[in-house]
């Protein structure tokens, strides 16, 4: 029994039993069929999520295997900043792989010997004690200690006082410079942070830590206005590039490649068909959220006309049309 089969039989079976509710059927339907084409796509999903274009950037870190290079005078800007000691503010729109580039930051330099990386997890309910905590225990980790015996009360590693503690901060600094390495705090969503964090971030970035901020362009024009000093110390890249369709074409194959674990080398994409692909981009304009919005709605369309038609997987074939088409249950 192949897998369209037995998941039709499955499905019979269900059909027969008690009703669970009519919603909590269907979720567990939809759910099976799914998981069903990703088997017979070559993969092992075990929840929805395992499959292709489910990926969120700022909750699942995303993967670098999936991760588009289509913006390299972003990456090289970046990079010779990175060189050049400087700190970074990385402004573009929302979904334009802001969060997709943090992650490979964070990734990428933690491995690096000349960088100590820490970031912020909440910016929006982070204070300038915990701002100062959070360098703190990178260094720390790191193997950076402080004189504890210079701070009149310290819990945990961290002087209570904020006061103390920021002076602990240019001591940590200090010492992890004078081994030549940088300290890096990486901050997204600068639109949302606290006003009274702003000032903390410059003096972490006077004290020798090197700040790379990224945001909306709201959040750089709230920057300067609150903090104008510490907007004057950044060197802004503004607007990543979108996706054209060829990058699009490359994030569907990235996709595919890594849901079935194996290596991306530059094979053209599973399923989509090259108007597909441009149909995407036209209608996302290349912001890779709304590709991988669009993709994923794709992906369950597909899902849905070969658990209806029972034809072999290789035939199935996304085309602009189909996110024109209404489907059902039955089959």
């Amino acid at each position: 029994m192949d897998r369209l089969e037995r998941l039709r039989s499955e499905d019979d079976e269900r059909s027969a039993s008690a009703s669970e509710g009519v919603l909590l059927d269907q979720l567990n339907e939809v759910e099976q069929r799914l998981l069903a084409f990703g088997e017979a796509l070559g993969g092992h999903p075990e929840d929805v999520t395992d499959l292709p274009f489910t990926e969120e950037a700022g909750l699942d870190h995303m993967p670098e295997p999936l991760y588009v290079r289509h913006d390299t005078a972003m990456l090289n800007q970046v990079t010779s900043w990175l060189l050049q000691d400087q700190h970074i503010g990385l402004v573009s729109p929302y979904g334009t792989g802001k969060s997709a580039f943090r992650e490979i930051v964070l990734r990428d330099l933690s491995k690096h010997d000349d960088f100590v990386v820490t970031h912020l997890d909440n910016p929006r309910e982070t204070t300038p004690r915990s701002l100062y905590q959070t360098i703190l225990e990178a260094a720390y980790a790191a193997g950076y200690s402080v004189d504890f015996a210079r701070y009149s009360q310290v819990r945990n590693g961290i002087p209570w006082a904020t006061a103390e503690a920021k002076a602990a901060v240019r001591e940590a600094v200090q010492r992890v410079r004078a081994r030549g390495k940088t300290l890096l705090l990486v901050v997204d969503e600068i639109e949302v942070l606290q006003a009274d964090l702003l000032s903390p971030l410059q003096v972490a970035g006077d004290a020798g830590v090197r700040l790379f901020l990224s945001g909306t362009p709201e959040g750089k024009r709230r920057v300067a206005e609150i903090r104008g000093t510490l907007d004057s110390r950044l060197r802004y890249y503004e607007d990543i590039e979108p996706f054209g369709p060829d990058d699009v074409a490359e994030y569907v194959a990235r996709s595919f490649a890594y849901f079935r674990g194996e290596p991306y080398d530059g094979q053209a994409p599973d399923l989509f068909t090259r108007s597909a692909i441009e149909d995407v981009h036209e209608r996302t304009e290349g912001v890779p959220r709304e590709v991988r919005i669009e993709c994923r709605e794709l992906f369950t369309r597909a899902a849905f006309v070969w658990y209806r038609t029972g034809q072999d997987v290789s035939r199935i074939q996304i085309t602009p049309e189909l996110r024109h088409r209404r489907f059902g249950m039955s089959y």
